[in-house]
């Protein structure tokens, strides 16, 4: 039924069966009808989230914007602190935050400020630096993304497939990587003497579980990962120094160097860990260490100034949309 066909039959309805409605009762029963409409909606209303945290002192736009963004169990954790908390609103407009991660925000914010930008709680926090979280096994189906951490690890059997072998002008010993990392790293090498006269090397590539055994009881812990959590074990990630810089801090300051970290992503490699990033990587920054992840997620990584850490927790983890714009 058309609003005009309800109007037409209550007008009958009046002229012929209750003659003795007259306009100024038919208008008091409307708004009588209106209040109660109204008081109904208040009711409900301050039983609502949004209502709930404007009382906390939020204005309303960010009571609304809270409310429409927090789960209920969310809202209630909110809501039983008792306070306005002035971050939760800058936290929700940061650029990687994760709705799920709301929580874990303020109460990391409540128990490290220690010059800590918002930004920086955001990583940790996404990252799973926060707190400790029980190991797991790396998901190898992600394939080129897959994450090895000190979390995620994978077991002593692992080895990839169809590793394809370096030839001596690229390095040192005997080496083999996945395919596209090897061929992008020769790719790399030949653009890299083209545009500074240095000769890139691969140090070191594919590693075993029990080759990694080795290089972890040979070396500074800071700079070796335990067996099972290196990277070198998938065939993804490469070493690499010069003929020029043999040794890898000089050649983190080498002109080589500083070009292949400026311009790794063109290849689809990353610097896995870059400089003033430990607290969130949990490994020092190695100027030497490439990990291969393809030239559409490196060039992200490059753009936004994130850790593949950070991109594999809110991309991948998270799937979180890809609306906002970068912020640093």
């Amino acid at each position: 039924m058309t609003k005009e066909e309800a109007k037409r039959l209550f007008l009958l309805w009046i002229d012929h069966d209750h003659r003795w409605l007259s306009v100024p009762v038919v208008v008091a029963a409307l708004m009588v009808m209106l209040v109660m409409v109204k008081s109904c909606q208040g009711i409900v209303y301050s039983h609502s989230k949004e209502c709930k945290i404007y009382r906390l002192g939020y204005p309303i736009d960010q009571a609304r914007t809270l409310a429409a963004i927090l789960t209920d169990e969310q809202a209630d954790s909110l809501i039983a602190r008792q306070e306005h908390d002035t971050i939760a609103i800058p936290i929700v407009n940061e650029r990687y935050f994760i709705a799920a991660n709301f929580d874990r925000y303020l109460a990391f914010h409540k128990r490290d400020t220690s010059s800590l930008r918002l930004a920086d709680i955001i990583a940790i926090v996404n990252t799973g630096r926060d707190r400790r979280q029980p190991e797991q096994p790396c998901d190898t189906s992600k394939g080129t993304l897959m994450l090895i951490n000190g979390r995620h690890y994978l077991d002593e059997h692992y080895q990839p497939d169809n590793l394809a072998p370096f030839t001596k002008t690229y390095c040192y010993e005997d080496q083999r990587a996945y395919p596209a990392a090897a061929d992008a790293f020769i790719k790399m090498q030949q653009d890299c003497k083209q545009h500074t006269g240095a000769h890139l090397m691969v140090n070191s590539a594919y590693r075993s579980y029990q080759d990694q055994k080795g290089t972890y009881k040979r070396n500074d812990k800071r700079y070796v990962a335990t067996p099972g959590y290196s990277e070198h074990q998938t065939g993804l990630a490469i070493d690499a120094t010069s003929l020029q810089h043999p040794e890898k801090w000089s050649f983190g300051k080498s002109e080589e160097g500083i070009w292949m970290r400026e311009n790794c992503h063109r290849y689809g490699f990353i610097l896995r860990y870059p400089e003033k990033q430990s607290r969130i990587m949990g490994y020092s920054y190695e100027p030497w260490h490439l990990r291969y992840v393809g030239t559409d997620v490196a060039t992200r990584i490059h753009d936004e100034g994130i850790t593949f850490d950070e991109y594999y927790a809110y991309y991948i983890d998270a799937k979180e949309p890809h609306a906002k714009p970068p912020s640093r």
